[in-house]
């Protein structure tokens, strides 16, 4: 059956969604309290949170956005106003990709059917799925382009995903992985890397044969680490780790959309990205972060993800300027340079030895004004 893609237009906008903690304020524990806090939000701001899987996230979006820039104002004021709302709830707001200590056997679904029919369907693999991400959504004029960006966002997945690792600790331990997120919800079906698509009507056949077979309702049931999303006219990235430092979730955010207008500008299409390497290269992003090394297959040689991020925010750069996103695009050098969320995490917890020391890091960073001071 065809899917009609509305196309985005050109202009490449943007919207940013964040899933966040809702963390008592006292223990520190993932609390269920979505319920207060929405019951509580004035109007004007719930069009703007959602509901996630479980009643202890909580997920904050923005409108369409022009630019990076103004991702980041709707974001910031967003996370200050909810926050401040979870606050009247005896609550906290946290950003990360994982909690650090709560269990997710403590976790309770969200009351609508959806939610109830993921649970009844995958059962523990759901239940397990106490995660934080987030997602950028770019447009893009039509069919074609979308799977151009789709593979070549596919291709850059790997990196992205090592640039916002941020989920070292899971359960009460280190699980020795810089984006343990990305592990667990590979245990999703139709998710991690997408297919390699062609074109656009691979992708239609591959959704009607998973409709026709059972599998899914429809292609939002594909939870991809990149996917087109035809009914808003955007490619979404999904790979990201949740960020505490609102810097870092601009700069991604500007490295998806440059990345995204390359692919679309290019002259002659690429085609289908190289899965079984994006795959290995995942698998050292998720393990080491920014201290892996990937292979280049032009190059025939493993380069430090450090080299290619510097590479690749040079050679976007054209791009950046034309999209007004260049002190954006320069916030991944301070990546680089300043270390990953995982990384700060891990230099919280071998600073005091304490899990509770670090969602308090996380809660404080997710602070607008204290995640304006740190950037």
């Amino acid at each position: 059956m065809p899917i009609a893609f509305e196309g985005g237009g050109s202009g490449y906008s943007l919207g940013v969604e964040e899933e966040l903690h809702i963390v008592d304020a006292t223990t520190g524990e993932l609390v269920s309290r979505i319920e207060e806090i929405m019951a509580r939000l004035p109007k004007e701001l719930c069009e703007f949170v959602s509901y996630e899987l479980f009643q202890s996230v909580l997920e904050i979006k923005t409108p369409p956005c022009a630019t990076a820039a103004e991702t980041e104002k709707h974001l910031r004021e967003l996370r200050g106003r909810v926050g401040s709302w979870a606050a009247a709830c005896g609550a906290s707001l946290a950003s990360a990709g994982t909690h650090p200590f709560s269990r997710y056997k403590d976790q309770k679904v969200t009351d609508q059917d959806r939610y109830r029919q993921v649970i009844e369907t995958l059962r523990w693999v759901a239940e397990r799925e106490v995660i934080f991400g987030q997602h950028v959504h770019v447009a893009v004029p039509d069919e074609e382009k979308v799977i151009e960006a789709h593979n070549r966002l596919s291709e850059k997945a790997p990196l992205l995903l090592a640039l916002s690792a941020n989920s070292p600790f899971w359960q009460d331990m280190d699980t020795g992985f810089e984006s343990s997120r990305v592990k667990i919800f590979e245990t999703f079906p139709r998710a991690g890397l997408p297919p390699a698509f062609p074109d656009w009507k691979s992708f239609e056949a591959y959704v009607d044969l998973m409709v026709r077979s059972g599998a899914m309702d429809d292609y939002t049931y594909c939870w991809w680490d990149v996917r087109p999303h035809a009914k808003i006219g955007t490619i979404e990235l999904r790979i990201l780790d949740s960020q505490t430092n609102l810097k870092y979730t601009t700069a991604l955010t500007a490295l998806t959309q440059c990345v995204v207008a390359q692919a679309v500008e290019e002259r002659e299409p690429r085609g289908p990205y190289n899965k079984d390497l994006a795959e290995e290269n995942k698998w050292r992003a998720s393990r080491h972060g920014m201290d892996a090394a990937f292979y280049d297959a032009d190059k025939d040689a493993n380069v430090p993800a450090t080299d290619i991020a510097r590479d690749l925010v040079e050679e976007l750069k054209p791009h950046a300027q034309d999209l007004g996103c260049e002190t954006e695009l320069e916030g991944i050098i301070e990546i680089v340079e300043g270390g990953t969320g995982s990384q700060r995490q891990r230099e919280v917890y071998e600073s005091s030895g304490d899990f509770l020391d670090v969602v308090a890091f996380l809660i404080e960073g997710t602070r607008p004004a204290l995640a304006e001071e740190q950037s």
